[in-house]
């Protein structure tokens, strides 16, 4: 687990390291890595929406919906990349001849949203500055710069580890990931709204 921002800047090495781990290690560390995303997640929308809950409800309900978002979206994201992503993946590259396990996709996948969790973090930082120091337009085009520039490094990410995982080239682990791009781009587009 101590290895994990790797992924950032040598992919490769660390796939090979993973490749060698035991499958419950490497699930434990995709689930709390796809939790987290998903807490993030949660924060990011409560923040968001902090000022129509704030009309709602008082103080106290505020905690409570926070936690509830944080809960909610952790366990969401652990169910749509630790197993709905991974199977749709998993099936396709069965396909192509792959010779990983899910839980070998399920570990590409997962550390390839890495970048999207800093990004994220980045995001919500920068809408937090007030338009006073930013105007909404600068914001806007920032946040959608980092965007495509996190999609095109998750998709380089999740590419690099599926043709290590799976033991073929390329061009196989391109056309696995084809799916997630319209998928990925999607909600790409949910968190620059």
């Amino acid at each position: 687990m101590n290895k994990i921002f790797e992924v950032l800047y040598r992919p490769v090495q660390l796939f090979n390291y993973l490749d060698n781990l035991y499958e419950e290690e490497l699930d434990i560390n995709s689930n709390l890595i796809a939790s987290i995303f998903g807490c993030l997640v949660g924060l990011n929308s409560f923040i968001m929406e902090l000022d129509s809950f704030n009309k709602i409800v008082g103080s106290w309900g505020l905690v409570i919906i926070g936690i509830a978002c944080v809960l909610v979206s952790a366990g969401l994201f652990i169910l749509i990349y630790n197993y709905f992503f991974t199977y749709i993946l998993y099936w396709i590259g069965k396909l192509l001849g792959s010779k990983g396990i899910v839980a070998d996709t399920r570990t590409a996948i997962v550390y390839s949203i890495l970048p999207i969790v800093l990004s994220l973090l980045l995001i919500l930082l920068v809408r937090l500055i007030p338009e006073t120091i930013i105007d909404f337009k600068t914001q806007y085009w920032f946040v959608w710069g980092v965007s495509i520039l996190v999609w095109i490094w998750t998709m380089i990410i999740l590419v690099i580890g599926l043709k290590i995982f799976n033991k073929y080239g390329v061009l196989k682990a391109i056309i696995n990931i084809l799916p997630l791009i319209g998928l990925l781009l999607m909600q790409i587009k949910h968190f620059i709204k």
